[in-house]
């Protein structure tokens, strides 16, 4: 009969996979109130259930960082990537109005999908603890003193952001142009796509902390008649997320901008 008690042996992969996993939920769980050490290996192999010595081996494989530095940016980095989740669940909450809406025009279309989206995106922003963290990373790198400042890591971060715009520009703004029948505003040429994202972000961002403040309950339920005149429940990300694309974006042919979606 074989012993019981005995830890499975775990390749060096699964290894690191569970205690990356283990310091992603201890930062979901408690934050990162004080800064990077919030990540810590040691707290990781008690979380994870697995041997110190395999912990570490796992994390020995680069001269330049000791295994807790290694592990901490790991962790950080797969945080950050799974704020990308946010993109598909905007890319799902826009097809269902789109569909919802084919009667519909470009004008009545972008109402809703600013109404719809642009709250769900500001919900998400609130609730995601991916994001949070994103916004608290950005903190803590800026607040450090200079010669205690990770620069390698900053710059990793600011990739990260850049990678993370484009692909919300790509996978979300320039396909929704199509649909709408906008085309960028001749003072901004190409560059309103990204004006619009890095201002619909920081907005987002920034309203975000205040869902667990004082002033959440100007937040949400603004009732306002949408382009259609009918009165319904916005955000106030929404009603500002609607008139930053008016911004920097304008019809193609403003005598067809109400034309229904499925004549197109």
């Amino acid at each position: 009969m074989a012993p019981t008690g005995r830890r499975k042996r775990l390749s060096a992969e699964e290894t690191r996979d569970r205690l990356v996993r283990a310091g992603i939920d201890s930062i979901i769980a408690n934050g990162m109130t004080i800064g990077l050490d919030s990540v810590n290996l040691e707290q990781a192999v008690v979380d994870a259930g697995v041997s110190r010595s395999s912990a570490y081996a796992a994390w020995s494989h680069d001269d330049q960082y000791t295994p807790q530095e290694l592990f901490q940016r790991t962790v950080l980095r797969q945080a950050v990537i799974e704020r990308k989740e946010t993109i598909a669940n905007t890319q799902s909450s826009v097809l269902e109005v789109i569909e919802r809406m084919r009667d519909d025009g470009p004008r009545a279309l972008l109402s809703e999908l600013s109404r719809v989206a642009g709250g769900l995106n500001a919900r998400a922003v609130a609730n995601s603890r991916s994001w949070q963290l994103v916004v608290a990373l950005r903190s803590v790198l800026h607040s450090a003193a200079p010669e205690a400042r990770d620069d390698e890591l900053a710059d990793w971060v600011s990739e990260s952001e850049r990678l993370y715009r484009e692909e919300t520009i790509e996978g979300i703004y320039r396909p929704l142009t199509e649909v709408l029948r906008i085309k960028p505003r001749e003072a901004y040429g190409d560059a309103a796509f990204h004006y619009g994202e890095i201002t619909a972000a920081a907005l987002s961002e920034g309203l975000a902390p205040r869902y667990f403040m004082s002033s959440s309950e100007y937040l949400e339920g603004i009732v306002r008649p949408g382009c259609d005149g009918v009165e319904r429940e916005w955000s106030l990300f929404a009603i500002v997320f609607e008139q930053l694309v008016l911004t920097f974006f304008e019809p193609i042919d403003p005598a067809e901008w109400e034309t229904p979606i499925s004549a197109s």
